[in-house]
C-alpha cells in the first residue's frame, strides 16, 4: 500500500502541487479525492481479474482476451510510457532542486538515476517496495515539517495564513465553466479527467498491478489498494496546504521572494533560504526519495513486462535463473536509458512540472486504459477491434497534444473513450468475438468478489 502510494505520488507532487496551490488554488485537489472512488473499481473489478489469471504482467490479460499482438502492443506502450516518465520525473526534479542544492539539474539527474539503478538491479521488486515504504515516511514527514515551519514564519500564524489565503481566493475548490482550454481548470474536467487517469492506473499500469500481485492473497491485495486510497487524502491536504502556506509566507515577507525563479522553484527556494541546516537537508532528501520511488518503479516494472511479455512467450531463456539474470540486465539498461533521456529533457522553459507530467500520463495511459475497459466491459470486442481502437486512440492523443490547447487532464479519458468506441465499432464490422471469454469480462465472471 505504501509502495503504491509512493509510486503514484512522485517528486512532481512534492514540488509541483505546492506550486499549483501557490499560484492558483485548490481546484486540482479534487482530482486526488477521486482516488478512493476508483479504488472501489480496483478492488472489486481489476483485482479479481488479475488474481484469477495469476498474471505476472498486466498485459497477459490482453492476450487471453484478444491476442498476443494486442498484448505486445500494450506492453510496448507501457514500456515507452515509463521511459518517458523516468526522464520527465528526473529532469523536472533536477530543475526544481537547482535552487535548493549546489547541484546542477544534470548532476541531480545522474545522482537519482545511478542510485536507483544500483538498488533496483540488486534487489528487484522487494528492494523497490521496501525503499518506497521508507520513502513514504520521509516524504510525509518532510512535508509536515515544512508546513509547520511555513505557518510559524507567516504573519499571524495558522489563523493569519488562513485569512490571507481566503481573502486572495486561494482556497477555491471549483471553477464552473465549459472551456477545456482555460488555465483555470473547470471542476468537471478535474473530476472526469482524474477518474480516467486513476482507472487506467489501477487496471492498465503494470507498476501498480505488479504491487498488488506481490501480496500473498486477494485479501492483502485489496488492503494494499485501500491503504493507498486512504493515504492519498491526508497527503493531498498536506501538499496543497504547503502551497497555500507558501503564499501566506511570501505575502508576509515579499522581500524574500526571488523574482527570477519559476513557480516550480518556490518550494525549493523556501527550503534553501528559510529552513535550518539539517532540516532543509531532510526535505531535499524527501524530494530525491520521491523521485527515486517513481524511477525505481519504472525500471523494475518495465523489466518485468519485457521478460514476461516479450521473452517468455517466445522461450528466449531455458531456465528461471536465466530469466532472472535477464531481468536484472534489462532493469540496468532501462535505468541507463531513462537517465540519458532525463539529461536530454532538462528544459528550463517548461512552465509547470505538474502540467507536463499530466500530459505524459495521458498520452500513453489513455489508450492502454481503453484496451482494458474494452476487454472487460464488452463481449463482442475482438483482436482486430482492439488494435483498431489502439491506433485510432493513439492518433487522437497525438492530435490533442500537437494541435490543440485542451487541458492535459482530459487526455487520459479522451484516449479511453476513443479506444473503446473505435474498437467496439471495428469489432462489430469485423464480425464480433469468437473466443472463449469465460472469466475475462464482467458478464462472464465466475467469482468476482474479493475477500477483503
Amino acid at each position: 500500500g505504501c509502495s503504491i502510494f509512493a509510486t503514484m505520488l512522485s517528486s512532481l507532487t512534492f514540488t509541483g502541487i505546492p506550486s499549483k496551490a501557490f499560484a492558483q488554488d485548490w481546484v486540482y485537489a479534487v482530482g486526488n479525492f477521486m482516488i478512493p472512488v476508483v479504488a472501489v473499481i480496483g478492488v472489486y473489478v481489476a483485482l479479481p481479474f488479475y488474481r484469477r489469471i495469476d498474471a505476472t504482467s498486466a498485459y497477459e490479460y490482453l492476450e487471453l482476451r484478444f491476442s498476443r499482438t494486442v498484448r505486445l502492443f500494450g506492453s510496448a506502450s507501457f514500456t515507452l510510457f515509463h521511459v518517458f516518465r523516468m526522464a520527465v520525473v528526473m529532469s523536472l526534479t533536477g530543475l526544481a532542486l537547482a535552487v535548493a542544492t549546489p547541484l546542477t539539474p544534470e548532476q541531480s539527474v545522474l545522482l537519482m538515476g545511478v542510485l536507483s539503478i544500483v538498488y533496483c538491479t540488486m534487489g528487484g521488486i522487494e528492494a523497490v517496495i521496501w525503499t518506497d515504504t521508507i520513502q513514504t515516511f520521509v516524504l510525509l514527514g518532510g512535508g509536515l515539517l515544512a508546513f509547520i515551519l511555513l505557518i510559524s514564519g507567516a504573519e499571524g500564524g495558522l489563523e493569519g495564513s488562513f485569512r490571507a489565503a481566503l481573502n486572495a481566493d486561494k482556497l477555491r475548490f471549483a471553477n464552473f465553466h465549459w472551456d477545456v482550454t482555460n488555465t483555470q481548470i473547470a471542476l468537471w474536467v478535474i473530476v472526469i479527467g482524474a477518474l480516467g487517469q486513476n482507472i487506467s492506473s489501477y487496471t492498465a499500469d503494470q507498476a501498480v498491478v505488479q504491487r498488488y500481485m506481490t501480496t500473498k492473497d486477494q485479501k492483502h491485495a485489496a488492503r494494499s489498494i485501500w491503504t493507498n486510497a486512504v493515504l492519498t487524502i491526508p497527503a493531498t491536504l498536506l501538499f496543497f496546504g504547503i502551497g497555500t502556506a507558501l503564499f501566506a509566507f511570501y505575502r508576509s515577507h515579499p522581500d524574500k521572494l526571488d523574482p527570477t525563479i519559476t513557480t516550480d522553484q518556490i518550494f525549493p527556494l523556501f527550503i534553501a533560504n528559510e529552513m535550518p541546516i539539517g532540516i532543509s537537508g531532510l526535505i531535499v532528501a524527501g524530494i530525491f526519495s520521491a523521485a527515486q520511488s517513481t524511477v525505481s518503479t519504472s525500471m523494475n516494472s518495465t523489466a518485468t513486462t519485457i521478460v514476461t511479455d516479450f521473452m517468455r512467450p517466445f522461450h528466449a531463456c531455458r531456465t528461471e535463473r536465466a530469466y532472472l539474470n535477464a531481468a536484472r540486465v534489462i532493469t540496468f539498461l532501462m535505468g541507463v536509458v531513462g537517465t540519458l533521456f532525463g539529461l536530454i529533457f532538462v528544459d528550463p522553459d517548461i512552465k509547470s512540472l505538474f502540467d507536463a507530467f499530466i500530459k505524459v500520463i495521458g498520452l500513453f495511459m489513455g489508450v492502454l486504459g481503453g484496451l482494458f475497459v474494452l476487454g472487460v466491459l464488452t463481449r463482442r470486442a475482438n483482436a482486430f477491434g482492439a488494435l483498431t481502437g489502439a491506433f485510432v486512440g493513439s492518433a487522437v492523443m497525438f492530435s490533442l497534444w500537437k494541435f490543440t490547447n485542451v487541458n492535459g487532464y482530459l487526455y487520459t479519458v479522451s484516449g479511453i473513450v476513443t479506444c473503446v468506441v473505435a474498437g467496439y465499432l471495428a469489432s462489430l464490422i469485423r464480425g464480433g468475438q469468437d473466443r472463449d471469454l469465460n472469466g475475462l469480462t464482467i458478464f462472464t465472471t465466475v467469482d468476482s468478489s474479493p475477500t477483503g
